[in-house]
């Protein structure tokens, strides 16, 4: 969820190669009968990043957010709020958004993403899926690596805390994993296992969930 008032933060983004006006029109254009039945928040800030139900393909590392585990959406929020989760792209553009949050605002927003159509991708498969799918059923026995499935659920669809990777963009995992790997966004459970994956296996894995529906 992208700050829309904040137009220091929105400058920030055009070192990314983003041009926020076109995606503030794009966002708007899916604004219809559907947005009024949406919390107040996606249509004053969430959408214009995110999408009206979640489901935004315009920033490779802008999450899909429609069919996740609601209990784990407000917990991100929440993390945001405290600003226990502290990473690059979760300060310039989260913090000031889940800070004006209250938790009822938390659960609302949580619970209309995760009551959206599961996400998924339209893109042709990439290298390393083969690769990435024996990453996430096995493990690495040899570095150490457990299976994703484990938490994640056998089809990635999550549980509970554990999000939902099955159709999520390639882009956001990829640096996702690079967060956990070098510690600027910590994760007890995540963290220990991303410190011993590849780049490559990193983009792997990613390959994989980004193609499951």
């Amino acid at each position: 969820m992208c700050p829309v008032l904040s137009l220091n933060n929105l400058a920030l983004s055009k070192k990314k190669g983003v041009i926020c006006s076109t995606v503030v029109a794009l966002a708007l254009l899916g604004s219809g009968p559907a947005l009024a039945q949406a919390p107040q928040s996606v249509q004053q800030s969430c959408m214009v990043c995110h999408g009206q139900t979640g489901e935004n393909t315009i920033y490779p590392i802008v999450p899909r957010l429609n069919g996740q585990q609601v209990q784990y959406l407000a917990w991100q929020l929440q993390q945001f709020k405290k600003h226990t989760r502290a990473d690059q792209n979760a300060q310039i553009y989260m913090w000031p958004v889940a800070q004006a949050l209250d938790q009822q605002d938390i659960q609302s927003l949580a619970k209309y993403y995760a009551a959206q159509s599961p996400m998924h991708s339209a893109s042709s498969p990439r290298p390393g899926v083969s690769a990435g799918k024996q990453i996430f059923l096995q493990g690495i026995a040899s570095q150490g690596i457990p299976a994703c499935m484990a938490c994640h659920a056998v089809n990635a669809t999550g549980r509970g805390t554990f999000p939902r990777l099955a159709g999520q963009r390639y882009g956001y995992m990829v640096q996702q994993l690079k967060y956990l790997h070098d510690g600027s966004r910590a994760n007890p459970i995540m963290q220990p296992i991303a410190e011993k994956l590849t780049i490559q296996q990193m983009q792997d894995v990613a390959a994989y969930l980004s193609g499951l529906h």
